[in-house]
């Protein structure tokens, strides 16, 4: 065959040059400027769009290690915790934790078990959503409403400190005796002492309540997926509405 009419059939014939299809995951309410993409099996992160500054930046992009093990990105959920963490496991449970300022996964024993998948994206709240083509990020205009998504709710308490198995008390006791002499001219004197306890004592009974007692407070410390209601606005409003909801839902800033 004329090579010249090969490359000519090569070029022309429909689907040929066509772009590896797109997988996406928003950041949401977690990560409102952050994103996920997966190209193939190649796995991309974009931790800020720079849409609070203005136009979005195609330079956000940048491709992360997958280490040995690591699951497939068209496969694997995800889930961002916040602006700078992002969760990944595979089919296996094994799970990932990916750092910004850290392009490699991480293995990691994450109590968070992400549910969504990477997902062909049409729209987004923000208005731009990602296109790649020809090895290259941009964005592409496409604002819709914020679907019905999650937020995670932080620890409402402090950290906290495992009880012991055995109770220490300190006691102290003031002890005065009046003496006075035989004769009436005898002057009283007055003896005072001191004594001062330590003592240790063990309930098992008591002890295995506050070790139930800590372990429930323990649970309530983890974070916890909740569910949102869907936006109601579109474009850039919806972004900050979904925050306010966020906010009301899982408490604390949202980032």
């Amino acid at each position: 065959m004329n090579p010249v009419l090969a490359l000519f059939l090569l070029f022309s014939t429909p689907g040929v040059l066509e772009p590896p299809p797109l997988l996406l995951l928003h950041g949401g309410s977690a990560a409102p400027r952050a994103w996920l993409g997966a190209v193939q099996s190649a796995l991309w992160i974009c931790w800020d769009d720079g849409t609070r500054r203005g136009a979005p930046d195609a330079a956000c992009w940048q491709r992360v290690d997958l280490p040995p093990g690591a699951p497939d990105p068209r496969e694997a959920r995800a889930a961002f915790l916040d602006a700078a963490t992002a969760v990944v496991r595979g089919a296996d449970d094994a799970t990932f934790v990916l750092m910004r300022g850290d392009p490699s996964l991480q293995a990691a024993d994450a109590a968070i078990d992400p549910r969504e998948r990477l997902t062909a994206i049409a729209c987004s709240p923000s208005g731009h959503v990602p296109i790649y083509s020809r090895g290259s990020w941009a964005w592409a205009p496409s604002p819709c409403p914020l679907p019905a998504g999650q937020c995670v709710r932080g620890p409402a308490l402090a950290r906290l400190r495992r009880p012991s198995a055995f109770d220490f008390f300190v006691s102290l006791e003031l002890r005065a005796q009046a003496r006075r002499g035989v004769g009436m001219a005898s002057e009283a004197t007055t003896d005072t002492t001191v004594v001062a306890s330590l003592g240790v004592a063990f309930d098992p009974m008591r002890w295995i309540g506050r070790q139930l007692a800590w372990h429930e407070l323990h649970a309530a410390r983890r974070p916890q997926l909740r569910e949102l209601p869907p936006t109601r606005s579109r474009g850039p409003l919806a972004a900050v509405e979904r925050e306010a909801l966020a906010a009301i839902v899982c408490g604390g800033e949202v980032r």
